[in-house]
């Protein structure tokens, strides 16, 4: 790290204790919500619903591939302190808590088309948008935006009425 910042290491160590306090930082400004809320804040409240989703998928799924690299490498680097937890820290709970609102609050804006509550349909997105883009899968396997916005807004069966494919 100190050579990609053009630093000497000792210096990143007046500032951090030791390894474990400098992954631990790494990791905390990874998931800063702070760039997804502003987006998503950003995104045209009189777009169609499809180009709302669209756009919010691709900003959570950005931080997502940045995350899961994150977390990849601190995989396989060294191992944790002896008696340090191996629990999810607060402030990751925090941040998928508060780009989770902002997700509601996106799905608040067409509430009237909705047949679950907000915060459920914000849980649903992220789940399809986490699965369907999920690192481990292959490109290939990977879902694209517009399959991830159209398997939840339609599923993915065609209605009786529309006949089998």
């Amino acid at each position: 790290m100190a050579e990609a910042a053009g630093i000497a290491e000792g210096t990143i160590f007046r500032v951090f204790p030791d390894k474990h306090a400098l992954i631990h930082e790494a990791v905390r400004f990874s998931v800063d919500p702070a760039p997804i809320q502003s987006g998503l804040a950003e995104i045209d409240p009189d777009a169609p619903i499809e180009a709302q989703l669209a756009e919010a998928a691709r900003l959570v799924l950005e931080k997502m591939e940045g995350v899961m690299a994150l977390m990849t490498a601190l995989r396989t680097g060294p191992a944790m302190p002896e008696g340090k937890p191996m629990g999810t820290p607060p402030f990751v709970i925090e941040a998928n808590a508060a780009i989770n609102k902002s997700l509601a609050e996106l799905f608040e804006r067409h509430l009237e088309r909705l047949r679950i509550e907000p915060a459920r349909a914000a849980a649903a997105f992220r789940g399809l948008i986490f699965a369907g883009g999920h690192p481990l899968l292959s490109r290939a396997e990977r879902l694209t935006v517009d399959e991830m916005v159209g398997v939840l807004l339609q599923g993915v069966v065609l209605p009786e009425s529309d006949g089998a494919h």
